[in-house]
């Protein structure tokens, strides 16, 4: 016999006694009180959609939650679209969007107010969830915040206030990317 055929016949012979262990391991009913196999449970945890922020990127109730895109329908000419999505921690009660506020300042240009609208625009803000849109907002939501901008070129610094009816005011404060794409994180 040789050697080659000798090793042959021990890997397979190991193999097979491999596969007989793990085979009779795993349909044996284990030993024990009515061969039952004991389950342990997970501890119970609970999770908030909205992580803890920064106190600069919360006023009153609203936070914002995520990251905040600029997009550029022309990106030679700077950033012309804002969107960003903002929530409710658990229990707060529901805001009211109606009456809330944007101010938009870049320097070199007066700060514009926009106000909520169906329609985005230069002075109009939309407020969706899904797509759809939406008025309210209430506890563990989020809400798509869209407003189009004149040009922003790379590398200025912009700051967003999003200003709520009862006088709260989240401020969020970026720099454009020096190299702007058709969708940037600010």
């Amino acid at each position: 016999m040789s050697g080659s055929t000798l090793s042959m016949k021990t890997v397979c012979v190991s193999l097979l006694l491999v596969s007989s262990v793990v085979i009779m391991g795993c349909t044996m009913t284990p030993g024990g009180s009515e061969g039952t196999i004991p389950v342990t449970s997970l501890p119970s945890t609970t999770a908030s959609p909205l992580p803890s922020l920064p106190s600069d990127q919360s006023a009153g109730n609203i936070q914002l939650a995520g990251n905040v895109y600029a997009l550029s329908s022309d990106p030679s000419r700077g950033i012309d679209t804002i969107t960003f999505s903002v929530g409710l921690p658990a229990n707060a009660p529901a805001l009211n969007l109606t009456g809330m506020e944007i101010v938009f300042s870049a320097p070199g240009s007066p700060p514009v107010t926009l106000t909520r609208g169906t329609r985005e625009s230069n002075s109009i803000f939309t407020t969706t969830t899904g797509g759809t849109t939406v008025t309210e907002i209430h506890a563990d939501d989020e809400v798509d915040i869209s407003f189009r901008v004149k040009p922003v070129v790379g590398g200025t610094s912009v700051t967003i206030e999003v200003r709520t009816h009862d006088s709260a005011v989240l401020t969020i404060s970026r720099t454009v990317p020096a190299i702007i794409s058709s969708m940037n994180v600010l």
